[in-house]
């Protein structure tokens, strides 16, 4: 009897006859059998991080977070807004980029550029060259310096202007190309070092007042480095669709922002293809409010009723509705009653600076001077003439 309970017991246990004494009793059937299959040996020796099924995942983490870091590295806080962005592109690479503008222009309108002495050009640049003395950000090129002297009211930029303080990361320019096109395109435009006008767009202006609106408002671009930041968020783009890629993680993503990117403003039907992309590509959508603010003191510092910014885009905005194909200007500079409504909102603080500005007063009260003399003689009463004087 002994014998034979033995026998049973030991035929209980004859499944169990591989087991080591290092295995405990709840991993056995983890355990590889003659002829089984595990696949837990399928990892490569030397632990799990190399598993070459989470390796590609791994990898994309490791890049993502070294994104993140480089990211948060570069954001900067714009004064005016307040509003946090991303900045990776250097004065440098946006000088050379409005190098490659102006010299594209020549080239694309060779035969429609005004010559520097034309009327015309001679207006504009003097609008320019008021705007960019008013805030120390450069002069024009191939403007002649002039001394002053008592007789003569000319403005020496050599002299009143001190460009070692010119701050190129703010936009600030030893010297602007500023190029005239006579062409229909109502659109005018501004990169580093070079400020384009079409003439389409002098009739909208209207006035001087307008045209330093515009003007102030493209400056603006610029002095804020809207340039630099579409560049920036389009290499972030980029470089986000490479990760989305390689991780295997797309899902459709990295087309969607091809097309955002590419796609839509290579569709878009222009007169002049070949420097509007390049325009569109250094230009920055004009609905981010800093441009707005930062181009109405532009223009008040300057001695413009900035009063001309809003009145301006509503011109623009009228000019949108009666035309079936918008103006190139409005293309990258989307308009709206309430963009408008907020350019009047800013109007207070733009007349402070005009106000706070000698040359301003000085002008401001000779314009009352002019409409009260006016008025007078419009009344016909020669006293108060003889007082106003």
């Amino acid at each position: 009897m002994l014998n034979s309970f033995k026998r049973i017991k030991l035929s209980n246990f004859r499944p169990h006859q591989y087991r080591t004494i290092f295995q405990r009793p709840r991993y056995v059937r983890f355990e590889v059998g003659p002829g089984g299959g595990n696949p837990g040996n399928n990892k490569r020796p030397g632990g799990g991080f190399f598993d070459s099924r989470t390796w590609p995942m791994k990898v994309g983490l490791g890049l993502g977070g070294a994104g993140v870091v480089y990211y948060v590295a570069h954001l900067e806080q714009v004064p005016e807004t307040g509003r946090y962005r991303f900045i990776n592109v250097g004065p440098a690479m946006e000088a050379q980029l409005g190098e490659m503008t102006r010299q594209q222009t020549y080239q694309e309108f060779r035969g429609k550029i005004v010559p520097p002495d034309h009327p015309v050009s001679k207006h504009v640049r003097r609008v320019v060259t008021q705007i960019l003395s008013a805030s120390n950000l450069g002069v024009v090129k191939g403007l002649v310096p002039v001394v002053h002297s008592p007789f003569d009211d000319t403005w020496d930029p050599d002299a009143s202007s001190d460009f070692s303080r010119s701050d190129p990361a703010l936009g600030g320019q030893r010297e602007w190309d500023v190029i005239v096109v006579n062409d229909k395109i109502v659109n005018a435009a501004a990169t580093p070092g070079t400020i384009i006008v079409f003439t389409g767009i002098l009739p909208v202006c209207k006035d001087e007042t307008g045209l330093a609106a515009v003007l102030s408002h493209e400056i603006a671009h610029v002095v804020a480095r809207h340039s630099a930041e579409r560049l920036s968020s389009q290499a972030v783009a980029i470089a986000f669709m490479i990760l989305l890629t390689a991780s295997g993680l797309d899902m459709g993503i990295s087309s969607f922002l091809h097309s955002l990117l590419v796609d839509l403003p290579n569709s878009r039907t222009q007169e002049r293809e070949g420097m509007s992309m390049i325009i569109s590509c250094m230009s920055f959508n004009s609905s981010s409010p800093s441009a707005d603010i930062i181009g109405l003191r532009l223009m008040s510092k300057a001695c413009y009723d900035p009063k001309g910014a809003p009145e301006m885009f509503s011109r623009l905005g009228e000019l949108e509705s009666k035309m079936s194909r918008l103006p190139e200007f409005m293309t990258t500079h989307p308009l709206s009653t309430s963009r408008v409504k907020y350019l009047e909102e800013l109007l207070p603080q733009a007349y402070e600076v005009l106000a706070a500005s000698p040359d301003c007063s000085r002008i401001r009260d000779q314009a009352t001077a002019f409409r009260d003399l006016a008025r007078i003689r419009a009344i016909g009463n020669p006293t108060d003439r003889e007082e106003v004087w």
